[in-house]
Parts: C-alpha cells; structure tokens; sequence
C-alpha cells in the first residue's frame, strides 16, 4: 500500500488502495484529482471526560484533546506523498504482526483508511504505570498521569487494528525488538519508545532510591516491556 520514496517520504495511490488517514500538515504533493478533509478517531472527541471518573475523568478529556494529533483524509483518484519535519519513516504491515498494533499519536504519519482506528487509555490495557502496571479506574488513570508527566508520554495512545498498513516516525530511523514469554522483558528508554503490536505489555520502573536521587543521568525511568509482539523504538530520545 505505502511505498517508501527515501527514508523520509512515502507514497500512496489512493486510487487503488482506498482513502488514506494522515496527520494534519504531512502531505507533501499529490499528482492527480485528490481531495482532503478533516477526519476525526475514534474516542478522540472525549472533550467531556473519561465517564464515572468524575473530576479525574474531565482532566483525562482535557489530556486526550492534548494528546490527539489532528487528522485529514485524502480521497479520489492520485498518488499521494507524506513526510513531517524530515524524520524517517517506517512502513508496518498490520497483518504480518498479528493485526493491531498501539502508536503514540505524535509518532503516526498515515495509515489505511479501512483499518479500525480508537484512541485508547493506556491505563485501561495494563500500559505504563508504576509498580505492576497502570491498572483501571481512578488510580489507574492516576498512576498513568504520573507516568505521562515524567517520560513525555501521555495517558492515551492509538490503536490500529485490521488488515492493512501504517507508516510511523522515529528520528534515526525506527528499528523492531521482538518480546516473547520465554526471554528476558526488553527495557526501552520511554523517549526512544515508538509503539507495539501483538500482547505487549509496558511497565515504567524508576531506578531511583534515596541513596542515588540526583546521581542517575537520564536513565531515572525506564519503560520494561514483556509479553509477545514487537517494540518499535526509534533511535534518538528526541521528541516531535
């Protein structure tokens, strides 16, 4: 579906493979009758809150509407090419990693439209958190605003699921960690963190007690991955 023109830029023809979602400003050109209008994912409109959470839940909206990344869809007949701020890109084919894969929104470029998009809480699926994971509810999503806070990441993520492709951003270029039950978890700097796909578990640990506060550099927080799937980790710590 996306063809990659160099390390940065790729391309798609919308008239074979279907309307195409990408972030707000990543269409470079296009050759052909193409037209673009705003698109919205999924759960992306909880302006109201997180339901039951009361106060906690207003403040997750208000986070959720931080976190999403304005979307258009392309549609018609053309080839179409996306790139954002020169960082490269890399091409995931859903179907060959178990059909779903979770993308922290500032590092998804385009995907087909015909995949099942939903901005989701991290809390909810056992993602980041401290101690044993994220977990639901309050202190779910309480745990995961800590989280957010100290490793940039936030409270939510997007999950694809269905057949089809995705094109994420990693400054350096983006490289696969394969996590299995049977080996040791992989451990990922939270800033070189890129997204997952397959049963991927995330868990922030700090490696930071009374007698080494100030004497860790910048591996106070680490982001401890197991189950069986893939990290996608980008090869610098720099953010968008």
């Amino acid at each position: 579906m996306f063809t990659k023109v160099n390390s940065k830029i790729v391309s798609v023809d919308i008239g074979r493979s279907g309307p195409v979602v990408a972030r707000k400003g990543a269409m470079i050109f296009y050759k052909g009758n193409v037209f673009f209008q705003p698109h919205q994912i999924a759960g992306a409109g909880m302006g109201g809150g997180m339901p039951g959470l009361g106060a906690m839940g207003g403040m997750a909206g208000r986070m959720l509407a931080g976190e999403h990344e304005s979307t258009m869809i392309a549609q018609g007949q053309g080839e179409v090419h996306y790139g954002f701020l020169g960082i490269e890109v890399h091409v995931v084919d859903l179907g060959a990693v178990g059909g779903t894969i979770r993308v922290e929104a500032s590092r998804l470029l385009a995907y087909g439209a015909n995949l099942q998009a939903s901005v989701v809480s991290v809390a909810s699926q056992g993602g980041s958190g401290g101690g044993g994971g994220g977990g639901g509810g309050l202190f779910g999503a309480l745990r995961s605003a800590a989280a957010g806070a100290v490793t940039g990441q936030g409270m939510f993520t997007t999950q694809l699921s269905g057949p089809g492709s995705a094109v994420i951003l990693g400054h350096g270029g983006v490289f696969e960690l394969e996590v299995t039950p049977n080996k040791p978890p992989v451990t990922v700097d939270p800033q070189a963190f890129v997204g997952s796909a397959g049963q991927v578990n995330t868990n922030l640990r700090s490696t930071v007690s009374w007698r080494n506060v100030g004497r860790t550099g910048g591996e106070a927080m680490q982001l401890e991955c197991s189950g069986q799937g893939i990290v996608y980790v980008q090869a610098s710590e720099e953010k968008l």
